[in-house]
């Protein structure tokens, strides 16, 4: 009898040492007008395993926000999929998109990918700030992302418990406007130079 019961509490504790928190509910949204977005329901991966979809428009060029509070039912280290697909509607082709995420937790990124032709990708391990956690993933282009296109990326997140969460997006150009800018201005100033000297 005593070595049934210890049995029982043994597969007890293994059991909840593998439980893992389960997501049940949010508020991502984007914050501010340079984007919008739809965020499609949780599917459930496996225990404690959640895929989220967002479905956002780049309308600006600028930082655009998305975010929110990722709900929990228990302060355990639940892993999220995020699924971004976000269209391109500034003035600019995509050359590169910089995607900046901040936690209230400590967390962890985990099967970062992009589904555009040739893309890759640069993540920066999450550190704390003294206040919240923030790390980076950085996408840089094979084949730009057009203006009406779509830039394909998706990443997870393992933290503890619900959370704050935002994603700081922002993308640049090849060439950058302002350096097409310079460059412009710069071969206009080799023109006027070369004009006078001819003209001498």
């Amino acid at each position: 009898m005593k070595f049934r019961m210890l049995a029982i509490m043994a597969a007890l504790l293994v059991g909840a040492g593998f439980s893992r928190a389960d997501i049940i509910g949010n508020t991502i949204a984007a914050e501010n007008d340079v984007m919008t977005c739809n965020v499609y329901g949780f599917i459930t991966n496996g225990p404690g395993d959640f895929q989220l979809s967002i479905d956002g428009t780049h309308n600006s060029w600028a930082v655009g926000l998305i975010g929110g509070d990722i709900i929990t039912d228990t302060e355990k280290d639940p892993t999220l999929a995020l699924l971004n697909e976000i269209d391109n509607d500034t003035a600019y082709n995509w050359g590169d998109y910089h995607v900046k995420v901040t936690m209230s937790k400590s967390f962890t990124f985990s099967n970062v990918g992009v589904g555009n032709a040739g893309w890759t990708f640069n993540t920066t391990a999450p550190t704390n700030n003294g206040i919240v956690w923030i790390g980076y993933i950085d996408y840089y282009a094979g084949t730009p992302v057009l203006v009406s296109g779509t830039l394909d990326f998706n990443y997870s997140m393992t933290f503890t418990g619900g959370a704050s969460f935002q994603e700081e997006l922002m993308p640049s150009t090849v060439p950058e406007p302002g350096t097409f800018a310079l460059v412009v201005s710069g071969l206009t100033g080799l023109l006027v130079m070369r004009r006078r000297s001819a003209m001498k």
